[in-house]
């Protein structure tokens, strides 16, 4: 009988890790639709992009600059409000030819609310066939949660 509640509270006491790394992570989702502001090159923070995270940790996004294509991603959480995601997506010149390639590792920290998120980014961009032209590190940006509005 003794070992019997021996094992039993063992088995209480192991679970106890999981139940705190359970109500860590309450509430902590990126999944969902976001209105992203980036800094440009003078570091001014302008509207960039709408970007949608999916539960299955794949990323799509749509961006203001007409010579890009859809922006295409993965993301995952890597601790307590802290995410990581790389987003990849075409340029085209101004006649719609394909000439580029850019890459973009992004590092996110959401806010306490969960409303919101600051990001640093590293641009890769690359020619049509994959060579790296540059690397543009601590790229700052904002996003805020989207959500349903009345009409």
């Amino acid at each position: 009988m003794r070992y019997l509640v021996l094992a039993g509270t063992l088995c209480c006491l192991m679970q106890l890790p999981m139940l705190a790394d359970a109500s860590d992570s309450v509430g902590q989702s990126i999944e969902g639709t976001w209105i992203a502001q980036v800094a440009d090159a003078t570091g001014a923070i302008n509207l960039f992009e709408v970007g949608s995270f999916s539960p299955d940790g794949s990323y799509a996004g749509a961006n203001v600059n007409g010579l890009q294509t859809v922006h295409k991603g993965v993301w995952m959480r890597t601790g307590h409000r802290e995410f990581i995601m790389t987003v990849l997506f075409f340029t085209h010149d101004a006649q719609g030819t394909f000439n580029g390639i850019v890459k973009a590792r992004i590092s996110l920290t959401l806010s306490e609310d969960l409303n919101s998120y600051d990001s640093v980014a590293e641009r890769i961009v690359m020619d049509k066939f994959g060579n790296v032209l540059s690397t543009t590190p601590g790229i700052i940006g904002h996003s805020i949660r989207m959500h349903v509005e009345q009409p």
